[in-house]
Order: C-alpha cells, then sequence, then structure tokens
C-alpha cells in the first residue's frame, strides 16, 4: 500500500517518495495561491527592523480519498509572542451553536425550504491583520526558487498555523455578509438573516463551511452572492453537516441526523459487533462506582477507554441523546481512571449503537410555517432530576429537553455541581438549566425578527417544584435557594414562562437521569429518535 494514503507528511518526507514532481506541483500550487490572494511581500533581510522574529514554517502533505495531492504551508504559530504578533482574545473563530443548528434546521423543516452548503476555499488566507501585527516568514521549503538568498516574506494575510488566522477570516466573513446586507443575530453571532420579497433567508458558519436555507430562488440567488465574495467549493444540497449523514424529506416534514462512519468505527477499531444486541445502552438501575487504585486500567487501555468514550461523547451530542445518559456515566472515569467494568459498559453502549445503526436524532416538528413573520413558534421544556444518584459524591443528576414546536433543540445530561439537600432542590437546579436554553430560543428566534408564543411551558414532574415557583414563600428547607426561585418566579410573573405538572410516566426527560428498562426507554428515546423498526413497540411516544 502506498505509505502517502496513511498520515500527513512534511516536505523532505514528500520528495523522498516516487511523486516527488507531483507534490513539487502541488507545493507550486500552494504558491501561485498565496501569490493571488496578495498573502505576502518580499523584503531584503536587512530591512528586518532588529529584534523583529522571523518565524519559520512548515508542510501538511496529503493524499486525498480521490488520489490528489495537497500541499499546505502551515505557519509555526507557537513561535508567535502574545502582545506582539497576535492578541490572546482573538484566537479563535465563534463557530455556530449546537443549538442554533438544530432551530433553523427546525424553522427549515417547518418552511419546506431547501438548503446548500459552500466551503471557502483557501479561507485563512484572506484574513488580515490588527494594526500593529507585523509579522515576517523565513521563504519556506520549496519556494526558494522563487526569491533569492538573503529575502524574507512579510505577511500581508493570515495563513494556517498562525494564532489569530481563525479568527481574521470570521471578520472577513462578517464584513462580507455585512455587504450583502445581511444582519448578524444578536443570540448567536455566527447566524445572518435577510429578509427577501417578505421570506427569510438564513446563513450559519463553522469557520470556513457556510450553510444557506430559503425559499429555492433565494437560496440560488444567496449562494451566487457569496461566491462573488470568495472562491467557494459548492457542496450542494444539505446532504452531510456536522459529521452527520442528513436524511431531508422535505415533503413530509422531517430530517434525520445519523452518524454510520462513526458507528462503523466501534466495528473496526474496538472489535464490536451487533451479536446478541443489547435493547438499551445501559442495563436498568445501573449506575458506575469509581474504580480502586489497583483495579484500574493502564497505558494502552485506559488510553482506549478514553477514545471510545469520546467518540460516544460526539455521538451523543450530535445523532444519538438517547444515549446520553450512560455516556454521561462513563465518562466520569476518563481522567479518574475506569476498570474493567467500565470498560465491559462502554462495550455494552457500544454493542447497542452497533445493533441499531439506522437509528438517529429525528427532527419532525408540528405545524407548517408559510413565512409570515407573526407566526407564532412554540418553545417549551421538560426537565428532571435523579436526587443523590452518584454514590461516591452524592450529586444529582439533571436531565431535561428543550422542544420548538415538538421537535428537540436541545438536550442535556449532567451531574450537578452542588449537593442537592432534597429532591425538590434537585429538580429546581434541573428546571433552572433547561428554562436558560429555552430563553436562548427565544432570544434567537426574536433575534432573526421571529414570534414566540409566551408564555413557554415547562414540564415538570415534581409537584414541589412546581408550587414553589408558583408562590414567594422563603419559609422551609428551600430557603437558601432564593436564586433559583426568584428567576424562575420573576420570567413566570412577566407572562415569559409557566410551570405544569405532569406524571413521572409522560416524562420523557426521565432517560438523561437513569438507565431506564426496554419499555419506559423506548417510550422515551421515542421522542427523540422518533418509531423506528428496532422499536419492539410502535406505541405513541409523550411528544414535546
Amino acid at each position: 500500500m502506498d505509505t502517502t494514503e496513511l498520515h500527513v507528511m512534511k516536505y523532505k518526507e514528500a520528495m523522498a517518495t516516487d511523486e516527488a514532481d507531483e507534490w513539487q506541483k502541488s507545493v507550486e500550487e500552494e504558491h501561485d495561491r498565496m501569490v493571488k490572494n496578495c498573502v505576502f511581500e518580499t523584503r531584503p533581510i536587512e530591512e528586518v527592523p532588529a529584534g523583529a522574529k522571523i518565524l519559520t514554517s512548515t508542510w501538511s502533505m496529503k493524499k486525498k480519498p480521490n488520489g490528489t495531492k495537497r500541499a499546505r504551508l502551515v505557519a509555526r504559530g507557537y513561535e508567535q509572542e502574545d502582545g506582539q504578533h497576535y492578541k490572546s482574545d482573538e484566537t479563535a473563530a465563534p463557530v455556530v451553536n449546537d443549538m442554533t443548528i438544530r432551530i433553523v434546521l427546525i424553522i427549515m423543516i417547518m418552511a419546506r425550504f431547501s438548503a446548500e452548503l459552500l466551503d471557502v476555499r483557501g479561507a485563512f488566507l484572506l484574513g488580515e491583520f490588527g494594526k500593529e501585527e507585523h509579522l515576517y516568514m523565513e521563504v519556506p521549503e520549496g519556494f526558494e526558487k522563487f526569491y533569492p538568498f538573503g529575502t524574507v516574506l512579510l505577511l500581508l494575510k493570515t495563513i494556517y498555523g498562525l494564532k489569530q488566522a481563525a479568527y481574521a477570516f470570521w471578520r472577513q466573513l462578517v464584513e462580507a455578509f455585512w455587504a450583502m446586507k445581511y444582519m448578524r443575530s444578536a443570540g448567536d453571532p455566527c447566524l445572518y438573516y435577510k429578509w427577501v420579497e417578505g421570506s427569510l433567508v438564513l446563513w450559519m458558519s463553522w469557520v470556513d463551511d457556510c450553510f444557506v436555507c430559503g425559499k429555492d430562488k433565494a437560496v440560488k440567488d444567496a449562494k451566487a452572492k457569496m461566491m462573488e465574495e470568495f472562491d467557494c467549493d459548492d457542496l450542494g444540497p444539505l446532504q452531510e453537516y456536522v459529521g452527520c449523514k442528513i436524511d431531508y424529506n422535505r415533503e413530509e416534514g422531517w430530517l434525520r441526523f445519523t452518524q454510520p462512519v462513526l458507528v462503523q468505527s466501534f466495528v473496526d477499531e474496538f472489535g464490536i459487533t451487533d451479536v446478541k444486541a443489547p435493547k438499551t445502552p445501559a442495563p436498568a438501575g445501573q449506575v458506575l462506582r469509581k474504580a480502586e487504585e489497583k483495579d484500574c486500567m493502564k497505558g494502552e487501555s485506559q488510553t482506549n477507554y478514553r477514545k471510545g468514550v469520546g467518540k460516544l461523547l460526539h455521538l451523543m451530542k450530535w445523532s444519538r441523546p438517547e444515549i446520553m445518559n450512560s455516556v454521561r456515566d462513563l465518562s466520569r472515569f476518563m481522567t479518574t481512571g475506569a476498570s474493567l467494568a467500565h470498560k465491559k459498559a462502554m462495550e455494552t453502549a457500544m454493542r447497542y449503537v452497533v445493533g441499531t445503526p439506522e437509528r438517529g436524532l429525528l427532527l419532525k416538528p408540528y405545524g407548517v410555517w408559510k413565512g409570515n413573520a407573526d407566526f407564532p413558534f412554540v418553545i417549551t421544556g421538560r426537565s428532571d432530576s435523579d436526587h443523590a444518584k452518584c454514590p461516591d459524591t452524592r450529586k444529582s443528576v439533571t436531565g431535561y429537553t428543550a422542544f420548538l414546536c415538538g421537535a428537540p433543540f436541545k438536550f442535556r445530561s449532567v451531574m450537578q455541581n452542588v449537593v442537592a439537600l432534597s429532591v425538590t432542590e434537585a429538580e429546581e437546579i434541573a428546571m433552572t438549566e433547561c428554562v436558560q436554553d429555552m430563553l436562548f430560543g427565544m432570544h434567537l428566534l426574536e433575534s432573526i425578527g421571529l414570534k414566540v408564543q409566551k408564555p413557554m411551558v415547562l414540564e415538570v414532574d415534581n409537584s414541589g417544584s412546581k408550587d414553589i415557583v408558583n408562590s414567594w414563600s422563603t419559609s422551609g428547607r428551600t430557603r437558601h435557594m432564593a436564586v433559583k426561585h426568584n428567576f424562575l418566579r420573576e420570567l413566570k410573573e412577566e407572562g415569559l414562562l409557566y410551570i405544569y405538572w405532569i406524571p413521572d410516566e409522560e416524562n420523557s426527560s426521565d432517560i438523561f437521569t437513569k438507565n431506564l428498562a426496554g419499555p419506559k426507554f423506548e417510550k422515551c428515546a421515542q421522542v427523540l429518535v422518533g418509531v423506528d423498526k428496532y422499536m419492539t413497540s410502535q406505541g405513541e411516544s409523550v411528544r414535546g
């Protein structure tokens, strides 16, 4: 097998292969790209100010799956000095929030919009430096034939590897949207919007990956204008996004996230098969405990555990939220030391996933949006907690889901930061966190000119916590919780929030606080992944 397919190479390594001529051509293409974008100017080395640091560079050279070769020049950013070459608070580009992504997709589904993707070519070669940032760089390997000896390069634009490259490109992107008459959402700096002939057009940015949705003609026009601003790869209709495969049924009004490549990695890298795959990601009632030092795995075994749980964490965030509680439990032992019992629990979760490969997060909102700005979008929430769940710390678990028109845009399972002194206190903590994300959804929608129905409804299965929010009593065992009480009470008095009690069996967020038995697990999972061929029961779910 050609070893160039197996790893990223440096310049000398690539030039030592039988394909050196092709790699050199790729290097020259990178040089031409930089010249075209006016990335640098030449300077005699004697003109460099005394004491100025001259950066060095390296190469990232790899063969793509289609056989083409890509040579990318990368500055050694670790040689930069804070305050002289960059500002420490301008080193990362914001990326669109995961809640924003789901909210935009839900709007898209309800409006039956089309969606397409663009990728900005050479994005990091487009950023500009701040006024006080002057960077010099040695002539890179492979560029020597273009410049005489004793020459250095004064960088005029950012390049890959520089501390501020991503942030500098994001500023250029914002300016481009401003030039195209788009407004930036006050709720998310990576969401841009414009009303065109009474219809909404939305863009989202993830560094150099850009998503646009709207009516067919509006999307076509928006793409054309973006491609006038930047040299872009047109990736076509939405089929893959944030590392997920996207199945969008525009006519029926639903969208599903799956991650088949990640699921296959459990088979290829961990030897997991779907033989006797469990119906749930963990046995009902299972709670993992801290291992004694003598039982902890060491070396490669612990590294593989971290790697496996890391993959599960990514999977639960984007396409398999129903495994969130079991994976949360597994993640507690990534640094403190996992035992063989923890490894077995990880493999159980993997077998469940491998046995249900086509299952994935389903966004299927109720209602159709015809594009009118006065349409009342409905945000609801459902929160739950499991008091004193952790056997080691006695901390409780928060679980909740926030919905937009019945489709989940936020789901969470997390250990609480403090030890709750009662079930009611644990429920109040969970309620507060859920409401915070409901408010985010409300502010985001309103920031792009849409309307949210008030009050928003939060459903809980603890009548005590509901009653506390509905009154102003400060006595009893919950008087120390005044801040959280008052936050929820004030939202209620402002007409933004209403707390509604539901029976435990109707609270689908139970799936985020404990490992459930098969029937209850499936009933709750249907809210997140819909009814699929893996369900043993095809009954009604408790939708948001």
